[in-house]
């Protein structure tokens, strides 16, 4: 199992750094002693607590060591963990503990007090090192081989945006994660104990779960670039030019910031093999220019969903494909797994029928037609935490000869041509923004929830084929004498409650909302008066 290789680098290479952030560097030696110390300590807690086996933990921070430290000790001790960035509201923090049921949060860091806290353990600025140190007693401690996270039980949860306004938390499971590995390390082919890893998005983002994971499970080095890096082009350049990054691992949007510097090139980056993309539409412009400042290094797109585990096609862009296609495709299917393109609307009607357990693999359409991407197969998540209705929704399953397959309807549109999936958008009021997958319609939510707003419609503002900027259209219950005033408080408001990456950009102050013939807001009327 995957805590068993990463014991095995513990032993094959003890001082091989697994984590490096800024001037702090994890070994393999020490990710082990210290994930064990605290599993160890961990179990002793909930046993006295009376906190049971498979409780989720909550794990805030940001970068740090001892974060993958706390992933491990989790997991070790027989918990998923729940990451969650420092960046997020303090609210959000707190309805995300509620939501899941977790007893206990995790942090290298002072974790911010909620208004209404539920009753949780908080243990705050956990450290490996230092007198004070709540694992100092436990350093020589092992965890038992029974505590651990089996393959059928859940090793992470991932909460994503949720269109109701409040966000759903993705249960993956070990075996789906072994099914993701061990497709992705044959496909890229990273040789062991000699790669480095870039770490660009927050490990709540489950693009991280790549980057993360490739290099635990082959005896890597990742190296995490943090969120004030990532605002300092000087100091993000600096720490590029000393990593020796041989596998970089982000979402489009960054690779595309960074190629605006001149310098982004295979001067600064030598040892680089592979660019590997998830998280949203990757163009024919950046891939282009990849291709002509790294020409040794393969640059490949990937697509997939939190609930299939990160990712479940993937292509690599050569010269033939930029010159085939424009828009790109998203690759073929990893070979234990099913995409299938479905008719919506019949889908829906077939798993209300079935009740969710369907006699057969659901009809699909012919190539060429586009529909509803269906993933199936052992990486999709069991689904959501403690919300069985938007489970049954988005789950169902079916019989093939003998085999179960369990399924997730992504609400994405797509279609297959000349053996290559392509990813043709949202079928809903879902969108992609530099990585991040948010509901349109929690933000919504949340601002229908401020005093001064009456209605609000948020909409995705596109350029190039792809979304730029969030736009909110508000009426208000009085008057607006300054917009832009207005436009500050609201934005104020609303990080409150969002993260940053959810807040619009822009915002529009209008007298009325036009409406569709069947009562809803006419969302294409408002992006016509653009």
């Amino acid at each position: 199992m995957l805590s068993e290789k990463i014991h095995d680098w513990s032993i094959r290479c003890p001082e091989r750094v697994a984590h490096r952030h800024g001037n702090s560097a994890l070994t393999y030696a020490s990710l082990e002693s210290g994930s064990n110390a605290a599993a160890v300590w961990l179990h002793e807690l909930n046993l006295a607590e009376g906190i049971t086996r498979q409780t989720p933990v909550v794990v805030y921070g940001h970068k740090e060591n001892e974060m993958l430290v706390l992933f491990m000790a989790c997991v070790k001790a027989g918990h998923p963990y729940i990451p969650v960035d420092s960046s997020v509201p303090a609210e959000r923090l707190w309805q995300i503990i509620e939501a899941s049921g977790a007893r206990t949060v995790l942090s290298p860091q002072i974790v911010p007090k909620g208004d209404a806290s539920p009753k949780v353990m908080i243990e705050e600025m956990i450290s490996l090192d230092g007198q004070d140190s709540i694992l100092k007693g436990y350093q020589l401690e092992v965890p038992s081989s029974s505590w651990q996270v089996q393959p059928d039980e859940v090793y992470y949860i991932i909460y994503t945006s949720g269109s109701t306004g409040v966000p759903k938390g993705v249960q993956i499971t070990l075996g789906a994660l072994e099914s993701f590995l061990n497709w992705v390390n044959p496909a890229f082919q990273p040789e062991e104990m000699n790669e480095v890893f870039l770490n660009q998005a927050p490990f709540s983002f489950d693009l991280s779960v790549m980057d993360l994971y490739m290099s635990l499970s082959t005896g890597g080095t990742l190296w995490s670039v943090d969120k004030n890096q990532i605002a300092n082009p000087k100091e993000l350049f600096a720490s590029l030019a000393s990593s020796k990054i041989s596998y970089w691992v982000s979402t489009p949007s960054f690779a595309e910031v960074c190629l605006m510097d001149p310098s982004f090139n295979d001067t600064l980056l030598p040892q680089v093999k592979g660019f590997l993309f998830c998280g949203e539409i990757l163009t024919h412009d950046c891939a282009s220019k990849l291709a002509q400042r790294f020409p040794r290094a393969k640059v490949e797109n990937l697509y997939g969903p939190t609930e299939a585990t990160v990712a479940v096609t993937n292509l690599t862009i050569t010269q033939d494909i930029l010159n085939g296609f424009n828009p790109l495709p998203v690759g073929r299917v990893k070979p234990d797994a099913l995409v299938l393109i479905c008719d919506t609307d019949h889908l829906t009607a077939t798993i209300a029928a079935e009740k969710g357990i369907l006699p057969q693999r659901p009809e699909t359409l012919s190539e060429g037609e586009a529909g509803e991407l269906v993933i199936a197969g052992p990486n999709v998540s069991v689904g959501y935490l403690n919300n069985p209705e938007q489970t049954a929704k988005a789950f169902f399953s079916w019989q093939e000869q003998g085999v179960t397959w369990n399924a997730y309807r992504t609400g994405d549109s797509g279609l297959f041509k000349e053996g290559f999936l392509f990813y043709q958008g949202r079928l809903d009021f879902q969108v992609k923004l530099h990585g991040y997958r948010i509901e349109l319609g929690e933000i919504e939510e949340n601002l229908r929830r401020l005093a001064m707003v009456e209605n609000a419609v948020v909409l995705p503002i596109e350029r190039r084929g792809k979304v730029e900027y969030l736009q909110a259209f508000i009426t208000v219950s009085k008057p607006v004498e300054d917009e832009f005033t207005a436009t500050l408080a609201l934005k104020e408001d609303l990080r409150r409650h969002l993260p940053e990456y959810m807040i619009p950009r822009r915002f529009k102050f209008i007298e009325k909302m036009p409406m569709t013939p069947n009562g809803k807001a006419d969302r294409r009327a408002l992006l016509g008066g653009q």
